[in-house]
């Protein structure tokens, strides 16, 4: 079992580093480009910049959140916890959209890799705690 969960740990915290550091890389730079006026939609008009900088702050600490090794994380429940809450942001945007049926399939792979970031930490702070070692994962 414990075989599995370091498996399953691994593969969440390389899947987790590889989306988010994509979507930093992504998201960060349309942001910018539309805080350096570069925005040219028509239909919609340009989003404020607070909420552009509150975006380019929280895909960057998912970033360095995803970098940062999990034996540092789990260390200790007060450095875990803010963590986890950190990794779990994400899924406050997904639960404020509404949902149509046509967007399920897409929805649903959304959580499923939001979901590696914090199943990462929670099965590195399991182990952890059962006296395991945890190194990076």
């Amino acid at each position: 079992m414990r075989v599995f969960l370091k498996i399953l740990a691994w593969l969440c915290k390389v899947a987790a580093v590889a989306f988010w550091l994509f979507a930093a890389w992504v998201g960060i730079d349309l942001d910018a480009s539309i805080l350096r006026g570069g925005y040219s939609s028509y239909r919609d008009p340009a989003p404020d910049n607070l909420t552009l900088i509150l975006e380019i702050a929280g895909l960057t600490a998912l970033a360095l959140l995803a970098l940062l090794p999990n034996r540092w994380l789990v260390f200790r429940p007060w450095l875990f916890v803010p963590s986890l809450l950190i990794a779990l942001i994400p899924f406050c945007k997904i639960f404020d959209s509404p949902i149509e049926r046509s967007d399920l399939l897409w929805m649903m792979s959304l959580m499923f890799l939001f979901a590696m970031l914090p199943l990462s930490l929670i099965l590195s702070f399991w182990r952890q705690r059962k006296g395991e070692g945890v190194g990076y994962v």
